[in-house]
């Protein structure tokens, strides 16, 4: 009963479709295996062969959609397996005498006869499946035309029909090999199919992106069996025709293992055997159609799949693993070439001839000088021990090669990826801002309530790689006319602080507001508003201090007027008349920090913050800059500057925090103090411990 009851399981609807579309798909291979359409012109003629061309095609089209969509789906993919296979089936039964005449001299008792109708009745019977499922799943509601356009080009694309074009236009009289036209044609089809899959994918779903590659590795296995092997010479060991077999077994059962082989190894025979093909044939025959089919797969496939995600970056592990199964299959390779040469000329992975070493023009008598022969029974086995290792070996360092041309590239796709991350995250933000500002303009602030103020709520930074905060939900406000202390010892997390505030740095919560603007949805209208001075005063030394600020105030859109009155009256405070006009790598310490203070009030800003600016400075230069502090601040303006200089905060503040540990300690007037008799020393002291941290 147990077993009644399991076999009664597995035939439901879904996997009974299942059944007949792996059915069609072994029919179809058998079918073609055992003959293959001649590429003739003169089977039929006029009408009727362009009719029975195009109907051939759309039967591999019609296969093609029938094995993928029971196992892949795809709402679209249904909807046109149904009037397709219903049409192409019909069609071909009803047309069955053309289709014998375009197999050539076959007769209606043949074996491909018989499979030619046994495949067209699955059609007919998965077609109307899947006709059911339309109906019952009300599938058809909310089709896109352009979409089913799409996908049949695509398809119609994939499962080309390979007699095609010596049917359309005859011999081509040229081989596409010595990077003749054709061959360059045929070279580009790798780089056709890399980009063009890579830009029609990359958005895609998971599920789509599984029906793009079921979809290719099937037509890659079709493609392969096409072309009938009558010999031992023609089985799958060659390293192309293997990478056909195992993308399918690859992309359909999601074997990474096998992935990852090919994506190493077969790529690298891909790339050799597409610059120097191995054919002979004319380009339209039928031969050359399936070596470039083949070859063309073999190196598309594997990099698309890591580049659209479906399988995920190799690391060097996964490059380990693909060396010991090459191995494995290069061994095997070597004894087949060994044995099945005693009963036809065979040459796997061109190891029992020169090809390799004939196609780079290097004339070598290596593999004919160093031969080992080892007679078991009738069989002779012949092997080439040193050729076999040097064949070996550089196949290997490409491997190397390549992993290194992989990870160069992953890199750039990284830069990409982050590039059009933050795009999105901007044009987003960008109709975010427009929404929350409503009839306003971009360049009004977005909290008028907070104009002329520093507003810091809840503001937390955490940086990469840690999981403590730098600076944990500090919260502050600053108002116009103030100089603003903010102090704390080393690594307390006042640096963290003015960058974001800056918009050197992103903020991971909370929010930053000066004068109105967001800093994170308004960088660059608040940045305007901004004069920073940092702690490294960081200048482009060959040019001269007045070329050097005519470039921030070009930054920041100063007019010509304003900028030299303000040049002129900043040199004379600062006593660098002398010194404007030569080149900054000249200067000392205390002239540059004088460069870089005037450069960051150059378009007179409403918020100016300072990062530790008396740091290294001389008596004289201290004061300078203390001065043109309170200046700004009488101005009506802000100046907010960092220290753990008690005695400077002491001296010119009017207002000071306290962060210690990336918190806010307190926030005091310094009036207050005074009047209360505390000393400024001793609330540091008390808040702030002596521990010094490399982080600031």
């Amino acid at each position: 009963m147990r077993f009644i009851k399991k076999i009664s399981s597995f035939f439901t609807i879904d996997n009974i479709f299942k059944v007949l579309a792996f059915s069609l798909f072994c029919v179809y291979l058998a079918q073609m295996y055992v003959g293959y359409d001649i590429d003739k012109k003169q089977v039929l003629n006029g009408f009727m062969t362009v009719f029975m061309l195009f109907l051939r095609w759309s039967t591999i089209v019609t296969v093609g959609f029938a094995v993928i969509v029971p196992f892949f789906g795809g709402k679209t993919c249904k909807a046109i397996l149904t009037p397709l296979g219903l049409i192409v089936g019909t069609l071909n039964l009803i047309f069955i005498k053309e289709n014998v005449i375009a197999w050539g001299p076959k007769t209606y008792t043949s074996w491909r006869y018989c499979l030619f109708i046994i495949e067209q009745v699955l059609i007919l019977i998965i077609s109307t499946y899947s006709l059911i499922f339309n109906i019952i799943d009300k599938n058809y509601k909310g089709l896109k035309a352009h979409r089913i356009i799409l996908i049949l080009l695509g398809m119609y694309a994939t499962f080309m029909y390979q007699p095609m074009f010596n049917i359309l236009f005859g011999a081509h009289d040229d081989k596409a090999v010595d990077f003749t036209p054709i061959h360059i044609i045929f070279l580009l089809m790798n780089f056709v199919l890399i980009i063009g899959g890579y830009v029609l994918m990359k958005n895609k779903t998971k599920e789509e992106k599984n029906i793009f590659f079921a979809a290719l590795a099937c037509s890659g296995v079709f493609n392969f069996f096409y072309y009938p092997y009558t010999t031992i010479a023609g089985l799958p060991f060659h390293l192309c025709n293997t990478a056909i077999i195992m993308m399918f077994v690859a992309f359909i059962f999601n074997a990474k293992g096998i992935f990852y082989f090919t994506y190493f190894v077969n790529v690298i025979g891909a790339i050799f055997a597409s610059i120097f093909p191995d054919i002979y044939g004319d380009a339209f025959s039928l031969e050359s159609i399936r070596y470039w089919y083949n070859h063309i797969y073999a190196l598309s496939l594997p990099i698309l799949g890591v580049a659209l995600k479906v399988y995920e970056r190799p690391t060097i592990k996964f490059m380990g693993k693909a060396i010991f199964w090459f191995t494995i299959y290069y061994l095997i390779v070597i004894f087949f070439n060994a044995w099945f040469s005693n009963y036809a000329p065979v040459n796997y992975f061109f190891i029992n001839g020169n090809f390799f070493f004939e196609k780079l023009n290097i004339q070598t008598t290596i593999k004919d000088n160093y031969v080992w022969e080892v007679p078991v029974g009738d069989l002779l086995f012949v092997f080439y021990p040193l050729f076999h290792f040097l064949v070996y070996v550089v196949y290997i360092g490409l491997m190397f090669v390549m992993w290194y041309i992989y990870d160069a590239l992953f890199h750039v796709a990284d830069s990409h990826y982050d590039l059009r991350l933050k795009k999105a995250v901007i044009k987003q933000g960008f109709f975010d801002l427009r929404e929350e500002l409503k009839n306003k303009s971009l360049a009004e602030p977005l909290y008028e309530e907070n104009l002329n103020m520093i507003e810091i709520k809840n503001f937390t930074k955490i940086y990469s790689g840690s999981k403590a905060p730098a600076v944990d939900n500090f919260s502050l406000t600053v108002n116009n006319g103030e100089v603003f202390g903010f102090l704390g010892h080393n690594g307390a997390g006042k640096s963290t602080t003015i960058k974001s505030l800056v918009g050197i740095q992103s903020i991971t919560g909370g929010q930053i507001i000066v004068d109105g603007f967001d800093v994170e949805k308004q960088p660059v209208e608040a940045k305007l508003r901004i004069g920073y001075v940092s702690d490294n005063h960081a200048v482009y030394e060959r040019l001269t201090g007045r070329e050097y600020i005519n470039y921030i105030a070009d930054l920041y859109l100063v007019s010509q007027e304003d900028r030299d009155e303000r040049i002129a009256k900043y040199c004379k405070m600062f006593k660098l008349e002398d010194a404007i006009d030569r080149e900054i790598k000249s200067y000392s310490h205390g002239m540059k920090q004088k460069i870089v203070v005037i450069s960051s009030l150059i378009h007179e800003p409403k918020v100016w913050v300072l990062d530790e600016p008396l740091t290294g400075l001389d008596p004289t230069s201290s004061f300078q800059i203390k001065e043109c502090m309170r200046e700004h601040a009488k101005k009506g303006h802000i100046v907010f500057f960092s220290s753990h200089v008690i005695e400077v905060v002491e001296k010119i503040c009017d207002k000071i925090c306290i962060i210690n540990h990336g918190k806010l300690e307190c926030i005091h007037s310094l009036k207050d103090l005074k009047e209360q008799g505390i000393s400024l020393e001793e609330l540091y002291l008390k808040y702030v411990t002596n521990e010094e941290s490399d982080h600031a």
